[in-house]
């Protein structure tokens, strides 16, 4: 869930993020013939003297842990004025490995540490352009995008940092529709796509569609995408 949005020039003006806001997102993965629940996610934002505070946390299922075992954390702050990135944290475990990394921005680069099962790795910095995130910061920057504007044939370009490289993804808005989640609310929606960056868990060429609320909070409330090995549904649960 990346980018749901895209511009080519950072944003100004918050209207999307709200402290206080809880996003709840159940993941389904197409197995044969049928659809599984994999997995859920927590979406908060909180504030931190003069940051706004991101969390995320995931975890697959227990029952199916056997298949793919995951749990991790992430915690990005955001400067409340600027909307630039302050910081990203992360603890990720994943089929029996720890991952922890600490990265601090500053300017036009961050500063990482990282340990991998309690053994310090390499420290780096890596260089990146204005108007670049981190993919939680990336997430609440492009939801503050308005593309209410944006015609069917209008491409954007939005850059995510990821494994320390500087991804540029394009992305556009197909048209609007109404999305009718598990629960049985209906949401009225913009569809959108985009591409992916190399390295993920997305089919290489395929794009991700996201279908997000047509008002100033565009909260995705739908994303659907091709996986190396299947298909998969992330829905708005809360």
């Amino acid at each position: 869930m990346l980018v749901v949005t895209a511009s080519a020039q950072c944003v100004e003006a918050n209207r999307a993020i709200r402290v206080g806001e809880s996003l709840k997102y159940s993941a389904y993965y197409n197995w044969g013939f049928i659809w599984v629940k994999g997995g859920v996610a927590l979406f908060e934002v909180a504030a931190e003297g003069a940051n706004y505070k991101f969390t995320v946390s995931a975890n697959s299922m227990k029952e199916w842990r056997w298949v793919y075992d995951l749990d991790t954390k992430h915690t990005a702050l955001m400067d409340s004025v600027s909307l630039k990135p302050v910081a990203y944290y992360s603890e990720t475990r994943e089929d029996g490995n720890l991952l922890k990394e600490d990265i601090v921005y500053s300017g036009n680069s961050y500063s990482k540490r990282a340990w991998r099962n309690g053994t310090a790795l390499n420290d780096t910095v890596v260089l990146f352009p204005d108007c670049s995130w981190d993919i939680i910061n990336a997430v609440y920057t492009a939801r503050n995008m308005d593309v209410s504007g944006l015609s069917k044939d209008e491409s954007v370009g939005f850059d995510v940092i990821y494994n320390d490289a500087v991804h540029r993804l394009e992305g556009r808005v197909l048209g609007r529709e109404v999305i009718k989640a598990k629960s049985g609310k209906k949401y009225d929606c913009f569809k959108c796509s985009t591409t992916v960056g190399e390295g993920t868990i997305f089919a290489s060429g395929e794009p991700v569609y996201v279908w997000i609320t047509a008002d100033s909070r565009q909260i995705p409330v739908l994303v659907e995408s091709k996986i190396r090995v299947g298909s998969i549904k992330v829905y708005l649960d809360e």
